[in-house]
């Protein structure tokens, strides 16, 4: 009952950040319709540095707290009071902010919200650690992607689908012989406005319930915490790296994804250029959420996360060309048929591959970072992962601007696979003596057994 209660608070709490991703997912579906370029893409892309700069204030975020709240608690609730203030002030200027493609203001303002959101995944990646350090750290990871695969869901896959006065009228209004509408059953006003909502009122949740749970045990449980003082956690990033395993795990985190960015950049923009609608585009997530749920549990108990890691990498990149020549053939065949059952087989056998390789990344991840500094440890690694994965996207968004129109997705995925074909060669051997490392050569010194009562 203890582990289902953690699971359950710290899915929720993913979930929230998922209900931005997938809100940062569809606003370039929004300005493609708009006929955004390439490069303004390119531009709004860089909303996703937060995440990858977030070790500069990780430390802090770990070492300065109040006593009696814990690290966690002390800065969630703030954070997350913020997010939903500022969400509700956007709602009221998004619309004209897309329909305009003021692009410098957009991406603006969501900077700041990713900025809040990076800084909620610090405290809730610790956090997390620490709840199932005693139990099977798997469950950090598994609980990371089935909240944010659902928080995804409903700001991705929801909002299009229902947003679309086209497919409202069509599947919900005529067969209820309501009256037609020119809009969804909700605006993307309105539901901006709701999720600012939801992160207050998972806020007050917190405050009267979690608080209120561990009033009487909390200081005994901040008790075996050691506080690390800043500078001490700043130096724990420094003696990291001192360590060579370290600097080759960061290595291959940072560079991984480039033989995959064309594909997880440019496919569903490229659909929308070669005729589908976001609606549509939203019912084919479908299947897909259930690939990105039913992965990340059937690998919950996985013994050795880098060998998957490893042995998927090369039938990713084929899948990744596939998927691109598919697609790149849509205008061919999209009245036929078997285009869409065979464009969702294809997505479907394509996300298989890519939340494998995120389970197994993220699984080996949270097995390796030392309890002490969980949250920096983890923000660390991320923060790697997520600078190779901006940095891919920003350079592949620049320079499809100079490639011709029909052409730039073909020519993109193409040099991506080219790179990661040299990848594999060049880490293979390093990514298998890597999983085969004592959990104890990770930390920094070998530290006692911990107990964490938080629920």
């Amino acid at each position: 009952m203890m582990l289902l209660s953690r699971i359950l608070l710290i899915t929720s709490l993913y979930t929230l950040q998922g209900f931005l991703s997938g809100l940062k997912t569809s606003i370039p579906l929004y300005l493609a319709s708009y006929k955004a370029s390439w490069q303004e893409q390119g531009t709004f892309s860089w909303v996703l540095y937060p995440f990858s700069i977030k070790i500069l204030w990780a430390p802090i975020l770990d070492s300065i707290y109040v006593n009696r709240l814990g690290p966690h608690l002390t800065w969630l609730i703030p954070i997350q009071v913020s997010i939903g203030l500022l969400l509700i002030v956007l709602s009221y200027y998004i619309e004209s902010l897309l329909k305009n493609l003021e692009i410098y203001s957009l991406t603006s303002i969501f900077f700041v919200i990713y900025f809040l959101i990076a800084s909620q995944d610090i405290v809730v990646d610790g956090w997390s650690i620490l709840l199932f350090s005693d139990s099977n750290l798997q469950w950090s990871s598994t609980c990371q992607i089935i909240g944010q695969v659902i928080g995804t869901f409903f700001g991705s896959t929801f909002l299009l689908t229902f947003e679309s006065a086209n497919f409202t009228n069509r599947f919900i209004r005529r067969p209820l012989s309501l009256c037609e509408h020119s809009s969804g059953l909700f605006t993307l006003e309105q539901f901006t406005y709701s999720i600012g909502l939801i992160f207050l009122f998972v806020s007050f949740i917190l405050v009267l319930i979690i608080l209120t749970r561990k009033s009487s045990n909390h200081d005994s449980v901040n008790s075996k915490r050691k506080k690390f003082v800043v500078m001490e956690t700043y130096l724990s990033i420094y003696k990291l790296f001192q360590k060579k395993s370290v600097r080759q795990l960061a290595w291959i985190l940072f560079t991984f994804g480039f033989g995959f960015a064309a594909t997880s950049h440019m496919t569903m923009l490229t659909l929308i250029d070669n005729g589908l609608t976001r609606d549509t585009l939203s019912l084919l997530n479908l299947p897909l959420i259930c690939v990105n749920i039913l992965v990340p549990l059937c690998m919950s108990n996985i013994r050795h996360p880098l060998r998957w890691f490893s042995r998927i990498y090369l039938p990713q990149l084929f899948g990744c060309l596939i998927l691109a020549i598919y697609v790149h053939k849509t205008p061919l065949f999209i009245d036929k048929s078997y285009y869409y059952p065979m464009l969702i087989l294809v997505l479907c056998l394509n996300e298989t591959m890519v939340f494998i390789m995120v389970a197994s990344r993220m699984g080996f991840c949270a097995r390796i970072s030392e309890p002490r500094i969980a949250g920096t440890y983890m923000t660390l690694l991320a923060t790697i992962s997520n600078l190779g994965y901006s940095l891919s996207s920003t350079f592949i968004f620049y320079t499809a601007e100079y490639l011709p129109k029909t052409l730039a997705y073909p020519i993109e995925v193409g040099f991506c696979l080219l790179i990661g074909l040299v990848w594999i060669n060049c880490f293979s051997k390093t990514i298998h003596h890597l999983g085969e490392l004592p959990i104890e050569q990770w930390y920094l010194k070998p530290i006692e057994s911990m107990t964490v009562k938080y629920m």
